[in-house]
């Protein structure tokens, strides 16, 4: 049975799967800074890290979703066993390539891989302004075919892999715009996703902009959060306990999809 855990009080999660753990844009160390010394934007956990970089090992992987300081924090990364495989965009494997990591391989957008004939990952562009840098992931088992999709930013409206259902979506539930530009999705389109396909399982990831200071949170970023409403709007969608907004540690199990939901 695959597990999902989440790791951090932003956008660092972990997925097990057959006896495999594969960590999701880990941010472990440290604080998190765009631009220099955080001028744009700085970044503070707010609660304790489930995982430290020693805890990591082979055959654990490291999936990373964009080569963005959001995504591919590289203090954590330079923390980290250089034995580990890495995933990621492009950009991000050549970061991680920088710092000595050997065992990468590249997801862009509409590419696939497989690892070790047990998981699919299949790359999704996300939305404008995300759609050059980063990647969304879909998450296939093959031994049971539970999927997940994770998508820090924008999902887009339709995707042919979409059509065939998704059993857990990771997705933001506050917009934040720049300028009126949207840079994550609200509550309201999380839930048009969860429908089109058919998620049983909806968990919230962090867009971290009540907890942001720099210039860009401060002066030009304007939060609509939907997180007070989210659990109670997913019971009503996709059904009771259904919607989580997991703390660092917190796991929830997923198991197979049964023949009379498909």
């Amino acid at each position: 049975m695959i597990e999902i855990e989440r790791i951090d009080d932003f956008r660092s999660w972990c997925i097990h799967c057959n006896g495999q753990r594969l960590i999701i844009d880990p941010w472990l160390v440290d604080d998190l800074h765009v631009g220099f010394g955080g001028r744009f934007i700085k970044r503070v956990h707010q609660h304790p890290v489930a995982l430290r970089p020693r805890d990591l090992v082979p055959p654990d992987l490291v999936i990373l979703t964009s080569s963005l300081p959001g995504h591919a924090h590289q203090p954590t990364l330079a923390a980290l066993d250089r034995g580990l495989r890495v995933v990621g965009t492009p950009g991000a494997v050549a970061i991680a390539r920088r710092l000595g990591f050997k065992r990468t391989i590249a997801l862009g957008a509409g590419s696939k891989v497989l690892l070790d004939r047990k998981l699919a990952l299949h790359g999704i562009r996300p939305r404008f302004p995300y759609s050059a840098l980063n990647v969304g992931v879909l998450f296939e088992s093959i031994a049971d075919g539970v999927k997940i999709y994770l998508e820090p930013h924008l999902a887009p409206e339709r995707h042919p892999l979409f059509e065939r259902g998704v059993d857990v979506i990771i997705t933001p539930v506050e917009r934040v715009r720049l300028l009126g530009l949207s840079l994550s999705m609200d509550l309201e389109e999380c839930m048009a996703l969860a429908r089109r396909v058919r998620a049983r399982w909806v968990l919230a990831t962090s867009t971290g902009a009540a907890s942001a200071t720099g210039w860009l949170p401060q002066r030009l970023w304007q939060v609509e959060s939907g997180a007070e409403a989210f659990e109670s709007v997913v019971q009503l969608h996709v059904g009771e306990g259904r919607g989580r907004t997991l703390t660092p540690g917190e796991r929830v199990k997923i198991p197979p999809r049964q023949r009379r939901e498909g």
